[in-house]
């Protein structure tokens, strides 16, 4: 379970540190070819990011140009925008990782699942964005 919290966290940072540092994502690789630009420096960026493994390394300790990931922040809306089906299906089952994650993550950790799963057509209507979804938990919970 805390292996999943900290995988979907580390994600989620390393998608808002990709956004900030280009394609290749913060790292060894993104400083050795910093400020050259185009797909052959990308992929060889990212290759050297990857490879090495330095990139979590970065991303953890908010060096190699992660210094931004270090302080970065995970919202209820941002969680269920980036895992809306699994957590759609976690509260239509009333149980499951994802689910556990986001009560943590929100900080609801003593929930009566069964009244999401009940409230489950009403939660994820087509029309409803990850905004009103998290807002409406909130409200149930």
């Amino acid at each position: 379970m805390k292996k999943l919290v900290l995988a979907l966290t580390l994600g989620l940072f390393a998608s808002q540190t990709m956004a900030a540092h280009g394609p290749a994502g913060c790292g060894l690789g993104s400083m050795l070819f910093a400020g050259k630009e185009g797909l052959v420096f990308n992929v060889l960026a990212a290759t050297v990011n990857g490879t090495s493994g330095n990139q979590t390394f970065g991303m953890s300790t908010g060096t190699l140009g992660c210094e931004d990931a270090k302080d970065a922040k995970v919202s209820g809306p941002v969680f269920i925008l980036n895992n809306r089906e699994k957590l759609a299906n976690d509260i239509a089952r009333g149980q499951g990782e994802t689910l556990e994650a986001y009560l943590k993550l929100i900080g609801a950790n003593n929930v009566n699942k069964k009244v999401l799963q009940q409230n489950f057509a009403t939660l994820f209507a087509a029309d409803n964005d990850a905004e009103s979804i998290h807002g409406q938990i909130l409200e149930l919970i």
